[in-house]
């Protein structure tokens, strides 16, 4: 068993990345970041697991939505497409309540996980969830199929992104289009979720 990288270097990332930290339980190896605004609540809990020598450090963003009844079918066909698509993470569902959660999973080496690798793997969660926090909603009250509720979930994402890159220059806005970005850096992806959400802790 190694104890290079614990709870102390994962809070040390999590304040470097000047992000607020709601709960930490050091004895079950977790940290808890809540965030509100005007686009609900939501959850990022950070976790270390230890299975022989195996360790991990896993990222789970818990109750994105609930899949009930209600096309259900359309719901979880949506949720699988993302799930082929996304580099990171990958979206589940509790079968008991229909829960469904984004989580991923980083095996760590002895010497654990660098800053900037954190950054990459906790950028691409928070992006995913800022990207995708209205499907299911978008599916079930927005009479459309799964595909059009990925494509305008994504459209809307990117094309905001888009907005407040040209808030800041001198170029007029650009117009709508159905093509987002191949990529977005780390910067960019915090700073428009933190944007999106409202940023606070609880």
């Amino acid at each position: 068993m190694t104890d290079e990288f614990g709870i102390v270097q994962l809070t040390d990332y999590v304040t470097r990345m000047k992000l607020k930290i709601a709960r930490t339980n050091e004895e079950q190896e977790y940290i808890e970041l809540a965030f509100h605004g005007t686009r609900g609540q939501w959850r990022i809990i950070l976790g270390l697991q230890q299975h022989g020598d195996v360790r991990k450090l896993m990222l789970i963003a818990p109750h994105i939505g609930t899949v009930s009844n209600k096309r259900r079918l359309e719901c979880l066909e949506a949720l699988m497409a993302i799930n082929y698509r996304i580099a990171m993470g990958k979206f589940g569902m509790d079968l008991e309540d229909g829960e469904i959660r984004l989580e991923e999973a980083v095996p760590l080496a002895q010497d654990g996980i660098s800053f900037e690798q954190f950054q990459l793997v906790f950028g691409a969660i928070m992006q995913t969830v800022a990207i995708y926090h209205d499907l299911l909603p978008r599916i079930i009250y927005g009479n459309v199929s799964a595909q059009e509720a990925i494509e305008a979930c994504e459209h809307d994402f990117f094309q905001e992104v888009k907005n407040e890159q040209h808030e800041n220059s001198e170029e007029p806005p650009p117009q709508p289009t159905d093509t987002p970005p191949a990529e977005l850096d780390v910067s960019d992806i915090l700073a428009e979720v933190t944007r999106i959400f409202e940023e606070r802790a609880e």
